[in-house]
């Protein structure tokens, strides 16, 4: 495909976008499996066009209407791409296959635009971040705002967590070295390897036969950290599609039970191929009708560990779906507070005397992290705050974390991975 082609299936992605809300990765998705005949080098080419528009949407809506252009799909990606530097007459050419021509008068606008015109905005928009959500941001961040919410705009790495039930990380990087594929092993997780470049790995026969998945390495962190053993009983109890779930089905070496819960049964079902290419024999899935589910009942008290991976707003995944950034009202806030409050009581009575609860989001918002747990355990007396078993490559790169005793963060731009937080908790033995 010719570049100008890519510029068109950006401007019909976001338009489709705006159409339906439908997140972008499952939007882009479907489009490409209605359109088999893009290659993988053009797909790549489109998705990362796409992606960054989305990720400076604010800013660049901002530049056209100081140029006095109106905001729409055709003007933000023309906007993007004169920054970039690109002859936009030539993109927008008019041919088969390329968006329409257009106005003179619009181009006369496009090459004034220039990112220094930036230096003016309000912080919020040079940071592409919703206004009403900046100061709860800053501060939970701090002096890190601005570096995070930077970082929050680049293109997140692309992450594997090789699978120890068949393979181990020195044999994976091996042969991905082999099919000429340039990796560096991830510096927190021991289990993790990075890519250069983006790299088609559902189609490498590794993937197939179960060797690794993909998985942030931020995600993986959370499985370590909850430092589980072989014969336990743990539950994930927001699963979804059970990443974190294999993690800890290989850490415990397919000995004692793994349930994966969730309310999505498509997404367990998704688990359930998941598990057999993994080898992973000790998962066991329930789908849950909400956070009360009978089944929470009748499992009480008897889980060595509990997982809990709960619903939140993804401040921490912006660099990953950057379109949720933009579809994030306060209302959203203020109901996810509020879901988490009780699906944090309900999976804690699946906790036994002297086991631990595992609270983690990928939200760097105190609302849904510090200030959540400070209320869980105010009201929940049969529980405190337990130490972290770290791993030593915790330990030797602390200074990139932000952490205390019990409670642990990555952000983007100091760990290089998503955003997450996990809380360690125990019940008290009486």
């Amino acid at each position: 495909m010719r570049p100008a082609a890519h510029v068109q299936a950006t401007i019909e992605l976001l338009n489709e976008l705006e159409e339906t809300r439908i997140p972008a990765d499952r939007l882009m998705a479907g489009y490409f499996k209605q359109r088999r005949y893009i290659g993988s080098k053009d797909k790549a080419a489109i998705s990362e066009q796409f992606y960054r528009v989305l990720r400076q949407k604010f800013s660049l809506a901002y530049l056209l209407e100081q140029a006095g252009l109106q905001t729409s799909s055709r003007l933000l990606t023309a906007a993007l791409l004169k920054l970039d530097g690109a002859e936009i007459s030539a993109l927008f050419n008019g041919d088969k296959f390329s968006p329409k021509r257009l106005k003179p008068e619009q181009l006369l606008s496009l090459d004034k635009l220039g990112s220094s015109d930036l230096a003016t905005a309000p912080e919020h928009i040079q940071l592409n971040v919703p206004e009403w959500i900046s100061p709860l941001l800053k501060n939970a961040l701090g002096e890190r705002f601005n570096a995070e919410m930077t970082a929050s705009n680049e293109r997140a790495a692309t992450d594997i967590r090789v699978n120890l039930l068949k393979s181990s990380r020195d044999q994976v990087s091996q042969v991905l070295k082999n099919a000429g594929h340039a990796t560096t092993p991830t510096e927190l997780s021991p289990w993790g390897i990075r890519f250069s470049s983006r790299v088609a790995l559902f189609a490498m026969d590794a993937f197939k036969q179960g060797w690794f998945e993909v998985q942030d390495e931020g995600s993986q962190l959370l499985a370590l950290l909850s430092d589980v053993k072989a014969g336990q009983k743990v539950v994930d109890f927001c699963a979804g599609a059970g990443g974190k779930t294999l993690a800890m089905a290989a850490m415990m070496k397919n000995k004692g039970t793994v349930y994966a819960c969730d309310v999505h049964s498509k997404r367990l079902e998704q688990l359930s191929k998941r598990t057999r290419r993994a080898g992973a024999h000790n998962v066991r899935t329930h789908v849950l009708s909400s956070e009360h589910d009978k089944w929470v009942k009748k499992h009480a008290g008897v889980a060595d560990v509990v997982l809990l991976d709960a619903p939140c707003t993804g401040t921490g995944t912006w660099r990953r779906s950057p379109d949720s950034r933009w579809n994030l009202k306060p209302e959203n806030l203020a109901d996810l507070v509020a879901l988490q409050a009780s699906i944090l009581d309900s999976a804690s009575r699946l906790v036994k005397p002297g086991g631990r609860l595992l609270y983690a989001t990928c939200s760097l918002l105190q609302e849904e992290n510090e200030q959540q747990i400070e209320a869980f355990l105010s009201r929940n007396s049969e529980f405190k705050a337990a130490l972290f078993s770290l791993p030593e490559s915790l330990i030797v790169n602390s200074d990139r974390l932000h952490s205390n005793e019990h409670e642990l963060r990555t952000m983007p731009g100091l760990t290089g991975t998503d955003g997450f937080y996990v809380a360690s908790l125990e019940r008290s033995v009486k």
